[in-house]
């Protein structure tokens, strides 16, 4: 894959970028990093190494480990919270684990578009932990 530009990551107040040969373009800024300033993750997930890009990348790694954690429980008809004897009865719309009526909250979020004149409010079913990690998202 041919990647325009040079490695934009390092720069800031009076300080100039890095400038070398990029390597990648990262997934969430879509700035081109090189191999100092970036990660080649698998399935092509490259994240460069701003603080913004890598709280993201590390958040969905974390998430991932989370809901293969609570997985046993769906498998068991519980809800996905920790120390909850309930049964599962609804989805977490983020997440797709399912939980109990009184760990899950509806709320109205933003769903973002590329086109930022179609986004659109929508009303979800989110689980705590969906509802915490949004913060980082927005």
């Amino acid at each position: 894959m041919l990647i325009e530009g040079v490695c934009a990551t390092g720069g800031g107040f009076l300080r100039r970028a890095c400038g070398a040969e990029p390597i990648g373009q990262c997934v969430y800024c879509g700035a081109p990093f090189c191999a100092d300033h970036g990660e080649m993750g698998a399935d092509y997930h490259q994240v460069c190494s701003r603080p913004h890009c890598r709280a993201k990348f590390d958040d969905v790694r974390a998430h991932r480990a989370w809901i293969d954690d609570r997985r046993h429980r769906n498998a068991a008809a519980m809800c996905a919270e920790d120390n909850c004897s309930d049964r599962m009865e609804h989805l977490c719309e983020r997440c797709r684990l399912r939980f109990c009526s009184a760990h899950l909250k509806s709320g109205t979020v933003v769903e973002r578009r590329a086109d930022p004149s179609r986004q659109v409010k929508a009303a979800i079913i989110m689980c705590a932990h969906c509802t915490a990690r949004r913060r980082l998202w927005d």
